[in-house]
């Protein structure tokens, strides 16, 4: 079982207030950011972190992709607003995926240095 997801990021403030306003329709908030390290999730459980890359190295993996999950469909729809408000790039917007699941609903997009960023539930 996967404990916590860490992110890299060149753009480290924008992607702190971006993800502050991405996570918060899934129950996440920003708990701490010392500038080296920002840290999401709830009290209880910290379980999404994004650090400074400096230039040069590698921000996002070719066919790497985070899936978050969501309580419900509302959830999905939400976030994925969130994020294209917060200039996230649409990879598809919510939907079902029956190739996936017959119970699949979810979204995915590029957050601000293009890691590909997948929402989703099986909560039909």
């Amino acid at each position: 079982m996967i404990d916590h997801v860490s992110l890299g990021t060149r753009r480290y403030a924008e992607s702190v207030a971006f993800y502050s306003q991405v996570l918060a329709p899934l129950g996440m908030a920003l708990l701490r950011d010392t500038g080296a390290e920002a840290a999401f999730g709830t009290p209880e459980r910290w379980c999404f972190f994004l650090y400074p890359v400096p230039d040069g190295e590698a921000v996002a993996a070719r066919g790497a992709h985070v899936a978050l999950g969501a309580p419900g469909r509302q959830s999905v729809a939400a976030t994925h607003a969130a994020a294209l408000a917060a200039a996230a790039r649409d990879i598809f917007t919510p939907r079902t995926r029956p190739d996936i699941s017959d119970t699949y609903f979810g979204a995915m997009f590029h957050d601000l240095d293009g890691h590909r960023i997948e929402v989703l539930t099986h909560d039909a």
